[in-house]
């Protein structure tokens, strides 16, 4: 009886969301439409030519053959996290290349029979992180003209990652398939296979991002500044980086690019489309990676205070907050343990660890 009320209150919740989207469509018609075009600009003139490429590169090494050589040092990390060494290269190349390259490894890795489903499922939780090139040269130095600022954020990112994963490696298990094949060999030509491939994420990275655009816009119209901001936030990393970067402590900012936004969130489902993501559980995991990532730059800046000019036109110190104690520097840490502590705690009661058939939504 659960179940049935379950199922018809999600076709309720779809059902509604469908009229919303159609209802602002036609009420917010221009909106939509300016929404779209700043989208489709930001996809020609900032993804594509910035990840596409990069994308590319990363399907080649899957299917060459080239990412299970380079992955090797790395090979602790699947020890520590509970996925195979052949997932380890989704890991680290989604900290070298951004948010939609490790989705696009993970499903590479199921296709060729690598990895199970459900270690693609447990990859997958892990291998999402922001690349080097948006934290260092895109906020580190053009919103906020600091270079170290970038650093930080960059410092507690990969943090938070290995610790997001070891979280994963608790809490979430995985079946190996029967017989693990590593010598498949797909008949398409690698290169070819790898630009094609490329091609069919980048595109459904882009539509998502100008659905995401137009949400954006039609918020931004009927709510206030602030409101407009906080939302933008939560909606698309890039927009919520300009919107808020430099008018909050860094540690916000660090929230915002370990959490990632649910754009990304959907281009990396649009990613995995064959394999069993459960979405709420991804969502809930992004969460706890921006908590990590938030707290390791505010210890990192307690560490290593920087200066820098974001906040107002004088040079100040840019430390974790500028009325910040020991006292509440520790409290801040422990009630983000104990956080992450009932997290992995819950999970095991739900059932999460004991049913790999419960990873779907």
């Amino acid at each position: 009886m659960m179940r049935i009320i379950f199922e018809l209150g999600k076709i309720i919740l779809k059902l509604l969301f469908v009229i919303a989207g159609a209802v602002a469509a036609i009420v917010f018609n221009k909106e939509c439409a300016d929404g779209i075009g700043k989208g489709l600009v930001f996809c020609a003139s900032v993804l594509i030519p910035s990840l596409y490429i990069f994308m590319s590169i990363t399907a080649y090494m899957i299917k060459s053959g080239v990412s299970d050589i380079i992955s090797k040092p790395f090979y602790t990390l699947s020890r520590v996290m509970g996925i195979p060494k052949e997932a380890v290269s989704a890991v680290v190349l989604s900290m070298i290349g951004g948010y939609p390259i490790g989705a696009g490894c993970v499903e590479l890795l199921f296709e060729q029979g690598k990895i199970s489903e459900s270690e693609a499922v447990k990859t997958a939780y892990i291998a999402v992180a922001a690349g080097p090139g948006f934290i260092i040269n895109y906020v580190g130095r053009s919103l906020l003209d600091s270079p170290e600022a970038g650093n930080i954020l960059l410092a507690s990112q990969i943090i938070a990652v290995i610790i997001t994963g070891i979280i994963v490696g608790k809490t979430v298990v995985c079946s190996p398939p029967p017989s693990r094949n590593k010598s498949i060999k797909s008949s398409e030509n690698a290169l070819v296979g790898s630009v094609m491939s490329a091609a069919g994420s980048a595109f459904g990275m882009c539509a998502m991002v100008v659905v995401f655009s137009a949400l954006i816009e039609v918020i931004s119209s009927v709510s206030d500044k602030n409101t407009a901001e906080s939302f933008s936030a939560v909606l698309e990393v890039t927009t919520g980086c300009n919107n808020l970067a430099g008018k909050y402590p860094l540690y916000v900012t660090a929230f915002i690019i370990g959490f990632g936004g649910l754009s990304v969130h959907f281009q990396i489902f649009s990613a995995l489309k064959d394999i069993g993501l459960n979405k709420a559980l991804f969502i809930l995991f992004r969460i706890v990676e921006g908590i990590i990532s938030a707290v390791s730059t505010y210890i990192l800046l307690m560490i290593c205070p920087i200066k820098t000019a974001v906040f107002s036109s004088a040079e100040i110190p840019l430390s974790a907050a500028g009325s910040a104690t020991i006292a509440g520097s520790g409290a801040l840490i422990l009630a983000s343990v104990c956080f992450i502590g009932s997290i992995n705690t819950r999970l095991r009661r739900i059932g999460y660890v004991r049913n790999s058939g419960m990873d779907r939504l």
